[in-house]
């Protein structure tokens, strides 16, 4: 049960850092960034697109955890 609460929350954090390196690649572009490439469309999108990935999972799982102590 602790490990599905940390992996539930890693998602989560995972996800925020996403959703944050993707609001920076749209409005500031090469900001903090050490490599000289400014990120393209596409980049971006992953970046979106990988954080619901991890809000689906952590969800997932939280939903997963539920269930298992409701039936329990």
């Amino acid at each position: 049960m602790k490990l599905n609460k940390i992996a539930v929350w890693s998602s989560l954090f995972a996800a925020v850092l996403f959703v944050l390196a993707g609001l920076r690649d749209w409005f500031a572009p090469g900001f903090f960034n050490i490599s000289p490439q400014i990120p393209g469309k596409g980049q971006i999108i992953s970046n979106f697109a990988l954080a619901i990935v991890f809000f689906v999972l952590a969800a997932t799982m939280r939903r997963h955890d539920a269930q298992g102590v409701a039936k329990k």
